[in-house]
């Protein structure tokens, strides 16, 4: 004889949804993860990179870097080069041309031991216009720039 009902495993039931509970868990926490890299100071600008060299490697030149490059990635590195001086620049443009960021850095061996680097780092942006707006009273006289609207 069939019987026309289907039995149902609580177990195995319970099993699928714990299943589906910890893979959900875990998903949300991947996804999570990549909001929670957001930068957050002031000197993010940091982060850029230095170099064409360093940057085609996305910063995996840290533990390699044998230049005059390394006073930004790894001072360390400053005792690799094997001349005696050692320049670099570089100038980058970013944010459709509105940031410029601009590196500069000599190194120089002081003798068989001992190296030095000086290095420059600067991100700015140029040409902000300031713009006063004074209002006064009596004839509604309005200062913007050097321009005076009545």
């Amino acid at each position: 004889m069939v019987y026309p009902f289907v039995v149902l495993d609580h177990n195995n039931l319970l099993m699928k949804l714990l299943n589906l509970v910890f893979s959900a868990s875990v998903l949300s926490c991947i996804v999570t993860t990549g909001f929670a890299q957001a930068p957050k100071y002031s000197n993010e600008f940091l982060s850029i990179g230095i170099g064409g060299r360093g940057m085609g490697m996305a910063g995996a030149v840290v533990a390699s870097s044998d230049d005059a490059t390394s006073a930004f990635w790894n001072p360390a590195g400053l005792n690799g080069f094997q001349s005696n001086v050692q320049i670099s620049a570089m100038h980058s443009e970013l944010f459709a041309g509105i940031a410029k960021f601009d590196y500069a850095t000599l190194a120089t061996h002081i003798d068989d031991k001992r190296t030095i680097g000086f290095s420059i780092i600067r991100f700015g942006t140029d040409d902000i216009r300031i713009h006063l707006i004074l209002l006064t009273d009596p004839d509604l006289l309005i200062i913007r720039g050097s321009q005076v609207f009545r």
